[in-house]
């Protein structure tokens, strides 16, 4: 897949995202926990986008995946299939930490369980 083509996947995927979040919180920044779930996934999915489109370091996209996971499976608001489906749409298209598509996912993995330790 070209460079451009990822970075207009990657756009798509964090539009998608933040207007996910506006329609499912009414736009509200509320301090309710699914609104700071949905809206701190729809910041990391753009996040996400911006190491795509820059071709900035992997680490920090894999981090923001990382939390995308964390938010669809161990958020105190409970699974969120849409943002598993999001996590791994940016997979494919994420640049990988030396290479290594094992240690992205790795990174991801234990970002998602230490939040979700945090959070309990």
């Amino acid at each position: 897949m070209t460079g451009s083509l990822r970075g207009v996947v990657a756009a798509f995927d964090a539009i998608a995202m933040v207007a996910a979040a506006y329609t499912l919180t009414g736009g509200s920044f509320a301090h309710a926990s699914a609104n700071v779930v949905l809206w701190g996934s729809a910041a990391a999915a753009v996040v996400a986008a911006l190491v795509v489109l820059v071709n900035g370091p992997a680490l920090i996209g894999w981090l923001a995946v990382g939390y995308v996971l964390f938010a669809a499976l161990l958020a105190p608001s409970g699974p969120t299939p849409p943002l598993a489906l999001l996590a791994v749409a940016y997979m494919p298209i994420l640049q990988r930490p030396s290479g290594s598509l094992g240690l992205g996912l790795a990174v991801a993995a234990a970002i998602a369980l230490a939040l979700g330790v945090a959070s309990a």
